[in-house]
């Protein structure tokens, strides 16, 4: 493995970037050397995303400066970042499934015959070699959406390296994937940084950022805290700077184990008969009642986000049935769902909302025959809105602002605002805090904990031991699309969880 280099290869002085009369960057400095993991952490808001934009070309308007081996540049646009070798993969991959391996690694610049067509036998030839000198053993043929989101990463990854980028920007790249997905792609970030490739790792698993980074930058409120190197650190000091406050109790009270509450004897509000999706999961029965959480753990791909997805009705299920108060769900109707009070909150926030439309749209969307009544009157809606949002703890909570201006954290907690605004029996959430540092989940789950007081029931999937043994009364264990194990009225921890998926 080759060190690092001295000379930063890419360094950033005194970047800012405002949204109107918000700071989101202020005097910043960043500096990245070859064959570098960087690590950049902070809170949601800090400013991580949008100094990582402003290096993709994604935000043009910035202030100050920004250096590229020694060497002022102008990222104008992406096009202008990719020209001098700096590549970013966001979080939302933007591959497209449908199509072949070969295809999505050569997007936009298809080798072309003499005669002008795309010349496909040089397209399957090159990915091969591409991905093997990358050591990534796929079959180019197969459409990307057949493999695992690991293995898309590294397809997203080798075509942002083979385009010739110097600076790779991973954003929360283990986002959603299991322990050992998560070593595969730790192997591939080592064998870039022995080639010299400079990496920035934007995470918020602190344990990701203390094993693969080289030194870790520390962002709050789109200021520099510090720039320090791994050696010394440990996973609270580090959170400390992030937060500039200690640790809630409920971020490490999971390390030691918790007591599970054993099943209730109150009726289930919320019941699952015999369930099954095709290639998902297979006769999964399950119940919660008023007030109780069942957890739902498992890799990714062992089924659990694809169950809370069905029992919201965003899947079709291919037999069995599921049950509110007794009565049947129309199976794959989320329509009926929600009039039913069986709400879904799901991992992809971009699906969620309309990103470049104002917040108080997104909250009202579901609501407006109730809102608006006849007719439409933004001051109406945003009237209506302002109030969930302050309840959510939406920053800043104004309805009149883009939902994609906000960071993640507040976006998704304008997607719960939406549902606060009618009643909720059944909450089902699928990841609800991918992607938030430790403040946001806080902030999500103790609107999560509010709703359970109230009476809401609550299933949780989640492929974080942590979440599910701070958050849930009970939790059932998928593997494979099968309930291996329910733990119950036992004391357990995440080694205990981790053995049984």
């Amino acid at each position: 493995m080759t060190a690092a280099t001295e000379t930063p290869l890419l360094e950033c002085r005194r970047v800012g970037k405002r949204f109107g009369g918000i700071v989101a960057l202020c005097d910043v400095d960043f500096s990245l050397r070859a064959g570098e993991v960087h690590g950049v952490v902070g809170g949601n808001g800090a400013g991580k995303s949008t100094l990582m934009k402003v290096l993709a070309g994604a935000l043009p308007d910035y202030e100050g400066t920004v250096l590229l081996a020694g060497q002022p540049i102008r990222l104008n646009t992406p096009q202008a970042s990719l020209a001098e070798g700096i590549a970013m993969v966001y979080q939302e991959l933007s591959g497209i499934g449908q199509l072949s391996v070969a295809e999505n690694l050569f997007l936009g610049r298809q080798p072309t015959t003499r005669l002008g067509r795309i010349d496909w036998t040089t397209i399957r030839r090159k990915a091969r070699e591409w991905l093997a000198d990358l050591e990534i053993d796929v079959e180019v043929t197969r459409r990307l959406d057949s493999y695992p989101l690991v293995v898309r990463q590294m397809v997203e990854i080798a075509r942002a390296v083979h385009s010739g980028a110097r600076v790779l920007i991973l954003d929360e790249p283990t986002s959603a994937l299991s322990p050992p997905e998560t070593r595969r792609l730790f192997a591939l970030v080592q064998r870039l940084r022995s080639r010299g490739v400079a990496i920035v790792f934007i995470s918020h698993f602190i344990e990701d950022v203390l094993e693969i980074c080289d030194r870790v930058t520390v962002l709050r409120d789109g200021r520099l805290v510090e720039t320090v190197p791994k050696a010394g650190l440990d996973k609270h000091e580090l959170i400390r700077k992030m937060l500039g406050h200690r640790l809630e109790a409920a971020e490490v009270g999971y390390e030691t184990g918790v007591r599970l509450r054993a099943r209730t004897r109150e009726l289930p509000v919320f019941v699952a008969e015999e369930l099954s999706l095709a290639g998902g999961f297979s006769d999964v029965c399950l119940e919660v009642s008023p007030g109780e959480c069942l957890g739902l753990y498992g890799f990714v791909g062992a089924g659990h986000q694809e169950l809370v997805q069905t029992l919201g009705g965003a899947r079709r299920a291919s037999s069995g049935r599921v049950l509110v108060d007794s009565h049947p769900i129309q199976p794959g109707d989320p329509h009926d769902s929600v009039c039913r009070g069986v709400v879904l909150v799901t991992a992809d926030r971009a699906q969620s909302l309309f990103l470049k439309g104002e917040i108080y749209k997104n909250v009202t969307l579901a609501h407006l025959r109730r809102v608006a009544g006849r007719w439409l009157m933004r001051s109406r809606e945003a009237g209506a809105t302002r109030p969930v949002l302050q309840r959510v703890g939406c920053r800043p909570p104004d309805p009149l602002l883009a939902a994609g201006d906000l960071s993640g954290g507040n976006q998704q907690k304008v997607v719960f605002a939406r549902w606060l605004m009618g009643e909720v029996r059944v909450l089902l959430l699928d990841e609800p805090t991918r992607g938030m540092d430790v403040a946001a989940k806080e902030d999500v789950m103790r609107l999560v904990a509010g709703l359970k007081q109230q009476g809401t029931a609550v299933i949780l999937a989640s492929s974080e031991p942590g979440m599910l043994l701070t958050h849930a009364d009970r939790i059932l264990v998928m593997s494979r699309g099968r309930v291996t194990r329910e733990f119950a009225d036992i004391e357990t921890d995440k080694a205990a969880l981790i053995r049984s998926a």
